[in-house]
């Protein structure tokens, strides 16, 4: 049939609601009003002409006596041109969207496929476009349309119930909101009951990063994020915030903070956002807090533009290891390059306490610089929403998937140290083997760097004293490295070993001088009191028996199962058609 039909006239009893006239005409049946025929206020340029008088129609109408319903009118001639076949799948009335096709279309964009990708798919496996059985706008339409339905009562009012049917499975997840005057939605924040035990176990260090926003409202998005013992990203909470002012971010923290049961962090690593600096002295005071290194060498760039003059601040920033140090320094690359006016270089010196290497070392980090931690993060949701403008209901079932993909690589990694044994490399072969044993992978291999470096030791004294002996050792290949002093209490129950490099207090992890002294006495197994438990296998033993198992929506279980029966047909259509191409 090479035309479209429209519904046109319908009649209805008014005693009992029975339909008792119905017509459908051509659609190019009569002619457009006269007026929408003029053209002069009209903004856009109008749709081009469709009707033509088209006499062709079918009618019934019903009769009580027979109680059925009989063709009366029936005409079949057209005053236009028929489609070709070809060309039916762009008639209106020959295109419908399947429940089936809206179901995978659904579950693809689930998963972060785009529409217009899901649409050429369904061509691929339909054998071309004309075989879909409708156009593109078409599903565009009832997604959006299955969408509204979802939020009927509103975005803010599905996104909150959405998490209210979580916190029915996930009976420690945690969400705290606060509204408007009139009772709008301003800012939010949520975390489950994973995030709670990854903070019980990695919450020394906390990562703050607002500067990713990825919905419909432009809210800043918000990223708690930590590192965990495999060096991997964790995720603490989530929230959607108003503004960034400080009463804002105050107001963030103090429900992060009540939420992780009033455990507070070791130390704070942000981006320099000065509301988000004034919100932490308020919320944590004394906290140490660590500006993000990427972020200050970006800003070096810009802001003193020559080359070799960012290279001397990154030298300021990285390599001076002492206070001393570091204000010789400064005061000669000042003075070298003519520093003295520049706003930002004032303005960075009074805040090097947050960033300089040669103040922040000795304050525990998790080895982390950088907010890039959360970039990898927002790597993970830009994989999730490829689309732009998201609105509250998709963007966050949508970060739970992103946090899923991020739990399954943790899991993977749980594995693989719990199921592998390390082939021995070094020379020191007891010690290696030993955290070999308790390390994870990633940990280990930094273990091991150190372990190596040994053999570039020097022990160039030793002194004996009453309770320790204190091992002098400098580098073999670099004259210019500083001496380091590591001292041994000689314990019989708790050997302590420590170390002036401060690299142990700063990331957890012996250095090359304490492996040393551990090899001139002897010892086969590291202290326990070298061993910082969040870097080991056993760093979530004493909360793994609590942890709960993720379930799945019902709503997932079902598109979960579509997706399964369409693979099974797909399956079995491929064995089908090559067979008949055999």
């Amino acid at each position: 049939m090479g035309f479209d039909v429209r519904k046109d006239d319908k009649r209805t009893s008014a005693r009992t609601g029975r339909v008792t006239i119905r017509k459908w005409v051509c659609s190019a049946e009569g002619e457009r009003l006269e007026k929408y025929m003029d053209n002069n206020n009209n903004v856009r340029m109008p749709k081009k002409l469709t009707r033509c008088h088209c006499p062709c129609l079918f009618k019934v109408r019903y009769f009580k006596e027979k109680n059925s319903y009989v063709v009366v009118d029936f005409k079949t001639d057209h005053s236009h041109d028929l489609a070709q076949p070809q060309e039916s799948h762009f008639l209106r009335s020959h295109r419908s969207v399947p429940d089936s096709h809206l179901a995978l279309a659904t579950s693809m964009r689930r998963v972060s496929i785009k529409t217009c990708h899901a649409y050429q798919y369904m061509a691929d496996i339909s054998g071309g476009f004309a075989n879909v059985g409708f156009k593109m706008k078409d599903l565009y339409n009832k997604l959006d349309s299955s969408q509204h339905e979802i939020v009927l009562e509103g975005d803010a009012k599905a996104t909150l119930a959405y998490l209210e049917g979580k916190a029915a499975e996930d009976k420690k997840l945690f969400c705290k909101y606060s509204t408007y005057e009139s009772n709008r939605l301003a800012n939010l924040f949520w975390r489950d009951s994973t995030s709670l035990l990854d903070y019980c176990c990695f919450g020394d260090v906390l990562v703050f990063d607002s500067t990713y926003k990825t919905n419909h409202y432009g809210k800043p998005l918000v990223l708690f994020v930590g590192s965990n013992n495999h060096l991997l990203t964790t995720i603490f909470g989530f929230a959607l915030l108003v503004d960034e002012t400080v009463e804002t971010y105050t107001w963030v923290l103090q429900m992060f903070l009540e939420s992780m049961e009033g455990k507070k962090p070791l130390g704070i690593l942000t981006d320099g956002d000065e509301a988000m600096r004034k919100a932490i002295e308020l919320v944590v005071p004394g906290c140490p807090h660590r500006l993000c290194t990427w972020h200050i060498s970006k800003n070096a760039q810009k802001k003193l533009h020559n080359p070799e003059t960012v290279a001397e601040f990154r030298r300021c920033m990285f390599d001076e290891t002492t206070p001393c140090g570091f204000e010789q320094r400064w005061r000669a690359m000042v003075e070298k390059y003519g520093l003295h006016n520049r706003n930002w270089v004032k303005m960075m010196y009074d805040k090097r306490e947050k960033w300089a290497e040669a103040f922040v070392s000795g304050h525990f980090f998790a080895r982390m610089r950088s907010t890039q931690r959360c970039e990898r993060m927002n790597r993970y949701v830009k994989d999730s929403l490829s689309f732009s403008g998201v609105k509250l209901i998709e963007l966050i079932p949508q970060l739970d998937k992103a946090l899923e993909r991020l739990r399954n690589k943790v899991a993977e990694e749980d594995f693989r140290s719990n199921n592998s044994a390390h082939a021995l490399s070094t020379q020191l072969r007891q010690l290696e083997k030993h955290a070999s044993t308790i390390y994870t992978d990633n940990v280990f291999q930094l273990i091991c760097v150190e372990i190596d470096r040994v053999g570039g030791l020097i022990t160039s004294r030793i002194m004996h004293l009453n309770s320790c002996r204190v091992y002098i050792t400098s580098s073999y290949n670099n004259d210019e490295e500083k001496e380091c002093t590591t001292t041994y209490y000689h314990r019989e129950s708790d050997p302590r070993v420590v170390c002036s490099c401060k690299l142990y207090e700063c990331e957890g992890i012996p250095c090359s001088h304490l492996f040393n002294v551990m090899k001139h006495e002897r010892m086969r197994e590291i202290p326990l009191s070298l061993v910082l438990k969040r870097w080991t296998k056993q760093a979530k033993s004493e909360v793994h028996s609590t942890v709960p198992k993720e379930n799945m929506p019902s709503e997932a279980v079902r598109l979960a199962r579509d997706i399964n029966i369409l693979v099974n047909i797909s399956d079995i259509f491929f064995f089908i058609s090559y067979n008949k191409l055999m």
